[in-house]
């Protein structure tokens, strides 16, 4: 299977100058999905969402889409995730930790939501 990826340039001096964008194929065959909107500074200095982290309904599969206008600050929660995982942590338990994390700090989570596919999440993250 040949799969077609499209990048965002953020810069030579970025440590994430490539942010590789999921494509409707990646994101189809994965049904329903619980997610947790992150929210906190966006690329501009705004207040809004910087993407969603989100668990298959199995809870075998998860990850974390990036808002667009929070590439930086998304792809600093990516980051986060991928080392997680590197040391041996689930998409449950990564999960679970954001679930149930109540600090009010620089980011914060809204409640536990569902969404019947992960394409749709990703429309909606792209939405907000």
């Amino acid at each position: 299977m040949t799969m077609t990826t499209q990048s965002i340039q953020l810069g030579a001096r970025s440590p994430f100058s490539l942010v590789r964008l999921p494509t409707s194929l990646d994101l189809h065959p994965e049904g329903r999905v619980r997610y947790l909107v992150m929210n906190g500074k966006q690329d501009d200095g705004a207040w809004g969402p910087v993407g969603a982290l989100w668990l298959s309904d199995d809870g075998e599969r998860g990850g974390f889409l990036v808002h667009p206008w929070a590439l930086w600050e998304g792809s600093e929660f990516v980051r986060g995730y991928r080392s997680a995982t590197q040391r041996g942590w689930t998409p449950a338990t990564i999960y679970r930790y954001w679930l149930g994390e109540s600090w009010r700090g620089s980011n914060v989570t809204d409640g536990e939501l569902r969404a019947e596919t992960l394409l749709l999440l990703n429309q909606l993250i792209f939405s907000l």
